[in-house]
């Protein structure tokens, strides 16, 4: 079998029969390898002309190539003709003809920019007649097809179409042929030259002065939908459609939008912003076609977890700080109550006796005994004041003694003093005369009042004997002019002798009677230290009385002073136990049980009662302030003490199992505004906060349901505000709410299918592969191989077609799901396309010549 030419790069290169036989990638692989090893050889461009020839050439021969069916060797051979009836390549004979006419044109591949303009412009022009003819026919057909067509067979057929046709087909090669010239891949070079050529189209000047413009725009929204598959813009417009579908419509979508933001407190995706089902189930569906995707993902949701945690309020607060700081206010605050209590109980009045109580009695003794002296003193210098040598008549003594002495009954007359029958009675031998001196009448009147004193004295008393005897000195007093004063030795007497009864009064009767009063030995009957334990010691009306005798006998200031001392130490014992502490009780019944003796000193009773007053006063307040004292440590009456006693993970627990939470969080949150620097209420923040946090965690992680049911508690939520600002509550709302969310996203959604539902247009689909074929034909040199390669090229078009369309728009859909900004302009986009409505007029007549430079 004979050699099989290729035409690789405008050259001819005979390979191996062989090459038939390979597969269609084989052959496509071994025509790239073919075409890199003679792409270093010398090439002679011929200038532009030469390119745009060397393009009509290809173009005019390879559709003549292609409509030729003799020109294939499996055709003259199914016809028994061996290769008699092959005319060979329409290419090579219009490339000799033009060289026989001297018709300049390029060897090889175009080299440059400018060259593959060229030689794209001629390929247009050769594939333009052919083109407008083919749409002229296809004009006639239904549906969109025919109506795209019909407005391409008036383009092609009209001069301002067959400019922009040829410019488009010129920027298409130029496009695919500088891709390929950077490194592009296969596929990448192609959809240059695709849209490099459609691109073009956009030309204002070019497209204003096509007159098949007008009819575009009649066709904007179907052409438009035709041609949005293979652009970043189409690709927009069926993920926007796509996405307001899964929304239930533009106004669903629109809402769906609203609830979308930039930036979130989590990094919420777009999709988990809008909560909606639909769009969680796009985010899953990309999730699982794109690996990537769905491993930065998962990463989002691990890092909105930690995100929920660092964003809480107080996230940057020390509860140790704060526990610390609570702890020095409470040290303050106890200090402060003691120092309280020891001004009150210092200044409490405690009135304390400067001697003891036998001091004192000592004391009183030694004056009571000194005024006895005293008293005798004066005594003994009024009685020696009476002329004592002066006579007075004696009748009323003889008389009285004998009508006693008569009267008396013989066995009693034994009661009659012995002295008075010497003296008075008759017969008496020495007895009174009529006259006698004062000394003596004065002498026998003593003596009775003694008799009489000793007949009244102890257990045998003798009162008959006791009558008689003062009986006897009443007459002795009448004698001596004494009671009435009747005589100047009278008065004398009188004056004497009521000083004497006075003093037998004050010091031989009574209390200092009995102070004073000696035993038969001479000795003390109360011993001078036991003078006022023994007298108002007593207290009551007792110690009264007492005090008014002692006073009466000695009205000293050494007296007074001693005994309110002795009565201060009195108060003392029982208004203090031994241990120092106030005995209020004491003290009030000592106050009570001794009205009549402290109304004696008034001065006194006014201190002791301030005293009482004082003490009761320090003591309630010591009581108050030990129980204050106490519950403030006490972690279950005070949430202070709970805060600052437990550990700082749980430091606010107490807190919240509190009957009302809202009230122990104002009094922490007091306190801690108290703190200048702020970092006690950042700590409480912080606490406030890891208790949330604490709350609302489960195996698996935050709960954001947990947060808002926790939050939406009245006493939980008046809590936190107290401690929180009014920002500070409604970020804590957002976390709950986003962490919400950020759930919902982790459970499967529904199936929605696919992302993009799209498939490559059909219209377009047919008019790529014509020309793809075309230039697998004119690559395949006209021989069979002609035609497998130009199904390699088919082919190959409908799988660029089908990258241009899925591929953009999956992969616009796979970025939105990451893009606040392009999953919302999806949602609220009414179908505009960003390069302008001018744009989708223009796209209709430049199918063909967008394509004309993109084959392989």
């Amino acid at each position: 079998m004979s050699q099989v030419t290729l035409n690789i790069e405008g050259q001819k290169v005979k390979v191996d029969p062989s090459f038939l036989q390979l597969s269609p990638e084989q052959q496509e692989a071994t025509v790239e390898e073919i075409a890199r090893s003679i792409g270093a050889q010398p090439q002679q461009s011929g200038g532009l002309m030469g390119q745009v020839n060397q393009g009509i050439a290809e173009s005019v021969g390879g559709v003549v190539d292609v409509l030729n069916p003799f020109d294939t060797p499996a055709v003259s051979q199914a016809l028994g003709m061996g290769d008699r009836l092959t005319t060979g390549s329409a290419v090579s004979g219009l490339e000799r003809g033009m060289d026989a006419a001297g018709i300049a044109r390029a060897q090889g591949a175009p080299q440059t920019g400018a060259q593959s303009f060229a030689r794209g412009l001629g390929q247009a022009a050769g594939a333009a007649p052919v083109a407008g003819m083919g749409a002229q026919a296809l004009s006639g057909a239904s549906g969109l097809l025919g109506r795209v067509m019909g407005d391409a067979s008036r383009t092609l057929n009209s001069g301002g179409g067959l400019m922009s046709e040829l410019l488009a087909g010129g920027a298409a090669r130029a496009s695919q042929d500088a891709a390929t010239r950077a490194g592009a891949p296969d596929w990448a070079a192609q959809s240059a030259g695709l849209l490099g050529g459609m691109a073009t189209a956009a030309v204002p000047y070019v497209a204003s002065r096509t007159p098949t413009a007008l009819g575009a725009r009649q066709l904007g929204r179907a052409v438009q939908t035709a041609a949005m598959p293979y652009t970043r813009s189409g690709a927009q417009e069926v993920a926007r459609q796509r996405v307001q579908e899964l929304a239930g419509g533009p106004e669903r979508a629109a809402e769906l939008a609203g609830r979308i933001s930039n930036s979130t407190e989590l990094g919420l995706t777009p999709a988990q912003q809008t909560a909606d089902p639909n769009m969680l189930a796009l985010e899953q569906t990309a999730a699982r076609q794109e690996p990537n995707l769905r491993d930065r993902l998962t990463r989002r949701a691990e890092t909105g977890q930690g995100l929920a945690v660092e964003r809480m309020p107080g996230a940057d607060g020390s509860v140790q700080e704060a526990q610390s700081f609570f702890d020095r206010r409470q040290q303050e605050a106890l200090q402060s109550i003691q120092a309280r209590v020891d001004r009150a109980t210092n200044g409490a009045l405690r009135p304390t006796s400067r001697n003891t109580p036998m001091e004192n009695s000592e004391k009183v003794a030694r004056q009571l005994r000194a005024a006895e002296t005293q008293a005798d003193a004066e005594e003994a210098a009024l009685w020696a004041a009476v002329p004592k040598g002066a006579h007075v008549g004696t009748e009323s003594l003889r008389r009285t003694a004998t009508e006693l002495i008569q009267a008396t009954p013989r066995a009693q007359r034994g009661d009659i003093p012995r002295v008075v029958t010497n003296l008075l009675g008759d017969g008496a031998n020495n007895g009174f005369a009529e006259f006698e001196t004062v000394s003596e009448v004065h002498g026998l009147y003593s003596e009775m009042r003694r008799v009489a004193r000793s007949a009244m004295a102890g257990n045998d008393q003798n009162r008959n004997l006791a009558r008689i005897a003062n009986t006897i000195a009443d007459a002795a007093l009448d004698d001596l002019g004494a009671g009435a004063g009747a005589t100047e030795i009278g008065r004398t007497i009188d004056a004497a002798r009521a000083f004497s009864a006075a003093k037998h009064q004050t010091f031989d009767q009574g209390t200092v009677g009995r102070l004073l009063k000696r035993t038969l030995d001479g000795d003390e009957a109360i011993p001078p230290q036991l003078t006022l334990e023994r007298t108002m010691g007593r207290g009551g009306a007792r110690g009264a009385v007492a005090y008014d005798d002692i006073t009466t006998a000695a009205d000293t200031n050494p007296v007074q002073n001693a005994a309110e001392d002795y009565v201060i130490g009195l108060f003392d014992r029982a208004s203090f136990k031994p241990d120092g502490s106030h005995n209020p009780n004491g003290a009030m019944r000592f106050l009570s049980e001794n009205r009549e003796m402290l109304s004696r000193m008034p001065y006194l009773r006014e201190t002791l009662n301030e005293s009482l007053r004082t003490q009761q006063l320090a003591g309630s307040l010591a009581a108050r302030g030990t129980r204050v004292a106490a519950d403030a440590q006490n972690p279950s009456r005070s949430a202070i003490a709970a805060f600052t006693q437990a550990a700082p993970e749980s430091a606010v627990d107490q807190v919240f199992a509190a009957r009302r939470p809202s009230t122990e969080a104002v009094r922490l949150a007091r306190t801690a505004r108290k703190d200048q620097t702020g970092q006690a209420l950042r700590g409480l923040k912080s606490a406030f906060s890891a208790h949330l946090i604490r709350q609302s965690t489960t195996p698996s992680g935050l709960s954001g349901q947990r947060m808002q049911t926790f939050l939406r508690s009245p006493e939980n939520r008046l809590a936190m505000t107290t401690m929180l600002s009014g920002p500070e509550v409604r970020r804590m709302d957002a976390i709950a709410g986003e962490l919400t969310k950020l759930e919902a996203a982790q459970v499967a959604a529904p199936d929605i299918g696919g992302l993009s539902k799209r498939s490559p247009n059909r219209v377009l689909e047919i008019v790529a592969r014509v020309y793809a074929a075309r230039y697998g034909a004119q690559a395949g040199g006209g021989g069979g191989a002609s035609i497998q390669t130009a199904n390699m090229a088919s082919g190959r078009a409908k799988e660029l077609l089908g990258r241009l369309q899925n591929d953009k728009a999956e992969q616009m859909l796979i970025d939105a799901i990451e893009d606040p900004e392009l999953f919302r302009t999806l949602l609220t986009d009414p179908g505009k396309i960003t390069p302008g409505t001018e744009t989708y007029n223009r796209l209709a007549p430049y199918f063909t010549g967008a394509l004309a430079g993109t084959g392989e």
